[in-house]
């Protein structure tokens, strides 16, 4: 016996799994919209780390790194951490659960960027970056997969893309703090300092709250942990279910299958990898250029306060585009924005390569590129959190996330040397040629998949026929 998918009105996954379906009838109620900031209090706090130091390029460089080589391979390391935290901790999220996971990470985000502050050294500075990317990169698999997990079907998008809404606040935040820090106490020693210890109250705070937040009932039911499955439901929900229901659930959804999606595992590695390579290809333009727009800036001429404002309104476009497809990605589809943000964010890339001359221009490029960007890059990602079975639903998240960050280092360290002695074209035309990729590869990874107001469960079974 089937239920029907109350939104396509196709048939849905067995009866068996009452639970689940609960979850993603549910209302939208405050407890969703709850689960969505407290989980994106870790996405803000991720970006905010990451431009805090971008936003004390003049500061941190004459008084402690020494040159703007020596700043982007201090940049990078974050990245390099998170790489490593990203794909190693995907897998951790699914056999610990995403609720601890994601409060130890935000934890010990507050520890080492509270140490930060306090680096005698280019080395310790270069260490501590690499532990916060590590575990501000291990957060998104957990993040990602609970706020999939827990929210209605109809709001799964939105809920999952107001991720990217609180990430691109926090770069905003750093760069508009760096802004008013250089206008009152200036490029000092102690600017970058508070620079980089500041991001430990956003992560305070994020931990704290994510402690009164309960386990996904997916997860917790794949496990056998019917009492917290029974939690989380009645919060997500209004309604419980006794062990027995959940048992039949975890048999119809995990047990009885799990020799199947063995089966489909090949095919999975062949979903995800071009997932990988588009998220790579969409973020490696505005990550790079988030980082090291201030240095670009400057040495075209831009004022060191000025180019620290133009970088808050870089990354406040993306607030933009991110509230948009967060409003609209159920209602539009995933293939759709992916290939208008993907296409435009090219053109633009390819625009700069006419327009750089003129300071005005090249300003309203840079900013529809970076608002096209992020109309892609969020569908992108989201793909790891819904395309992928609960039982490793967190180690994809965290593989498509790898991409997202691999693209931040190659970009860093790539863009100063595409950039040598002010070569624009060159560095945008390699840009260009990157979207004009990223948007191919991103038609073949969504082309007939069916995501769009549909259940996590049929998703799975849609791939595995």
């Amino acid at each position: 016996m089937y239920y029907l998918n109350k939104m396509t009105d196709e048939p849905s996954f067995e009866k068996g799994l009452e639970p689940i379906a609960a979850m993603n009838n549910a209302k939208y109620t405050s407890f969703h919209k709850k689960l969505v900031i407290i989980a994106a209090l870790g996405a803000f706090t991720d970006l905010y780390v990451i431009q805090a130091l971008g936003a004390s390029t003049f500061s941190v460089i004459p008084h402690f790194l020494g040159s703007t080589s020596n700043f982007a391979f201090t940049a990078s390391l974050l990245f390099i951490g998170a790489v490593v935290g990203v794909f190693s901790m995907g897998t951790v999220v699914d056999l610990i659960g995403r609720r601890l996971t994601f409060i130890i990470t935000l934890a010990l985000t507050a520890l080492f960027s509270f140490l930060s502050a306090f680096a005698q050294t280019p080395l310790e500075l270069n260490i501590l970056r690499f532990l916060i990317g590590f575990v501000t990169g291990a957060d998104y698999p957990a993040a990602m997969t609970i706020v999939s997990e827990f929210m209605p079907t109809k709001y799964r998008g939105r809920g999952i893309s107001y991720l990217w809404v609180g990430f691109t606040l926090g770069g905003v935040s750093a760069y508009l703090l760096g802004y008013i820090l250089y206008i009152t106490i200036g490029p000092t020693p102690i600017e970058w300092r508070i620079m980089l210890g500041s991001a430990a109250i956003p992560a305070v705070i994020g931990m704290i709250l994510r402690t009164s937040l309960p386990e996904s009932p997916r997860w917790a039911i794949e496990k056998g942990k019917f009492e917290l499955a029974s939690k989380g439901i009645k919060r997500a929900s209004g309604e419980l279910f006794s062990s027995q229901v959940l048992e039949n659930s975890r048999k119809a959804l995990f047990l009885d299958e799990k020799v199947v999606i063995r089966k489909h595992y090949l095919k999975y590695f062949v979903l995800i990898l071009p997932i990988f390579i588009a998220v790579m290809c969409f973020n490696l333009i505005p990550g790079a250029l988030s980082t090291l727009n201030p240095s670009i800036l400057s040495s075209l001429g831009v004022s060191h306060s000025g180019s620290l404002l133009y970088s808050a309104s870089f990354l406040g476009v993306q607030v933009i585009a991110t509230i948009m497809i967060a409003r609209t990605i159920e209602s539009v589809g995933r293939l759709k924005w992916a290939m208008i943000g993907g296409s435009l964010e090219t053109i633009f890339a390819f625009i700069v390569l006419i327009a750089y001359h003129n300071a005005y221009a090249l300003f309203g490029v840079f900013m529809g590129l970076s608002f096209f960007a992020f109309v892609a890059v969020p569908v992108m990602r989201n793909a790891g959190s819904e395309l992928f079975p609960t039982e490793f639903r967190g180690f994809s998240s965290g593989v498509v996330m790898t991409g997202d960050r691999i693209a931040s280092v190659i970009g860093l360290l790539l863009t100063p040397l595409l950039f040598s002695g002010k070569d624009v074209v060159r560095l945008f035309s390699v840009y260009g040629a990157i979207g004009l990729a990223g948007t191919l590869i991103a038609f073949l990874a969504l082309y007939r998949k069916k995501i769009d107001k549909r259940s996590l469960e049929d998703i799975q079974l849609e791939i595995l026929k």
